[in-house]
């Protein structure tokens, strides 16, 4: 017979201020205050943080830590990672959503035989992002490996 292992939930909790015109405080407890603001094609200020930042850095960085994640348990030999990604913002059905998001993850290894178990520990990365898995975008996932040198 097969026992179910008990999984835990959690909660988060945030503040936001209006301060002025397009401006607002994000705030959680014990964590710096953020500057929010509407991007620029829709009033707000150029060079502040902005919702749709926050949400494409969510999934970008939530498949990172997965993978670093993943990796650990593993064994992986990881020497680097960085990953960059992009969103496409469109009016679909009266409204504006992000439709698709491509996040490109850079992976360097510290041998070739580590290449093949990072493929499948990215494909199980992305497989269990919990942003990934809260969104209803197309989510796509690009990794580039290579050999530390």
């Amino acid at each position: 017979m097969e026992t179910k292992k008990s999984r835990k939930s959690f909660r988060y909790q945030t503040q936001a201020v209006w301060k002025q015109a397009r401006r607002i405080k994000a705030s959680a407890a014990g964590k710096p205050d953020l500057e929010i603001s509407s991007p620029p094609e829709f009033k707000g200020d150029q060079g502040i943080w902005t919702p749709e930042d926050l949400f494409v850095t969510a999934l970008n960085i939530c498949i990172m830590e997965t993978f670093l994640a993943f990796a650990e348990q593993k064994g992986l030999g990881l020497a680097a990672y960085d990953s960059s990604a992009d969103a496409l913002l469109e009016f679909k059905d009266g409204k504006y959503r992000f439709t698709e998001i491509t996040v490109h993850p850079q992976v360097a290894l510290k041998s070739q035989d580590d290449v093949e178990r990072a493929r499948q520990i990215m494909e199980s990365a992305h497989d269990n992002c919990f942003v990934s898995n809260s969104i209803t975008s197309s989510v796509s996932v690009l990794p580039e490996f290579r050999v530390a040198s």
